[in-house]
């Protein structure tokens, strides 16, 4: 399955890794507020948003010995028109998320629907392979922020689709973070998932912003995979 997260939405599907972090919080003293709740907005309203990022995509296997592939993506972010949510037949703002990931030379390209209310709180998300992420207990970032400051966005669980009946495959929690690295102050979506058949899923997805909230040109992907196989993990930044 396409594993579901708060940006990148697949980075590291199974085909990445089969084909084989985290921010920190520096300037936690500082007493600047940064509006995280427009940050969050912006990532909608003010697109499009482009980065192109390089790392690196580590395997370990549970038998034993592990591999580092090269690792280059781009990620696009681009509101869509409005439509109904498949999940719940709700209407809701959309924003469009390409990833295309290459690995050791080969391309894996994932395009997700995100949904939002007219409040711009999370309902949930369906993948190019119809994947189906439902939300719940959705919360907007607070208004300003100072770093080190985090909270919740929404929990959710993850179908196999989003028609009746279909089989649960994850639950987790969607979280926001404001953060500094290097200097630079990033607006952080944290997700965290188990899978119903065991193993767990995590990934940090940090962009900069300003202290207005709006978008910059720097960007950052962390995640990691456990499961019975091995632990997988990828760890990229802009350029």
């Amino acid at each position: 399955m396409k594993h579901f997260c708060s940006l990148s939405l697949a980075v590291l599907s199974a085909a990445v890794l089969s084909a084989c972090g985290g921010g920190s919080s520096e300037d936690a003293g500082s007493t600047t507020s940064y509006a995280t709740q427009a940050a969050w907005a912006n990532l909608y309203s003010a697109g499009p948003h482009n980065w192109a990022l390089s790392g690196t995509t580590t395997y370990q296997a549970a038998a034993g010995g592990s591999a580092s592939y090269p690792t280059t993506a781009t990620l696009s972010l681009q509101a869509a028109a409005d439509a109904t949510f498949p999940a719940n037949g709700l209407n809701a703002h959309v924003l469009k998320n390409t990833m295309s990931v290459t690995v050791a030379g080969s391309q894996t390209t994932t395009v997700t629907s995100q949904y939002l209310d007219a409040n711009l709180l999370y309902m949930g998300s369906v993948d190019s392979d119809g994947y189906c992420q439902v939300g719940a207990q959705p919360a907007l970032p607070v208004a300003y922020a100072r770093i080190g400051n985090q909270g919740s966005l929404a929990s959710y669980s993850v179908y196999a689709s989003c028609t009746a009946g279909a089989a649960l495959l994850a639950t987790g929690t969607l979280g926001w973070s404001l953060e500094s690295q290097n200097g630079q102050v990033y607006f952080c979506m944290n997700n965290q998932e188990g899978y119903v058949g065991g193993g767990s899923y995590s990934e940090k997805d940090c962009v900069a912003i300003d202290a207005s909230g709006a978008i910059g040109s720097r960007a950052t992907i962390t995640a990691s995979e456990v499961t019975t196989d091995g632990i997988g993990s990828i760890n990229l930044s802009t350029n």
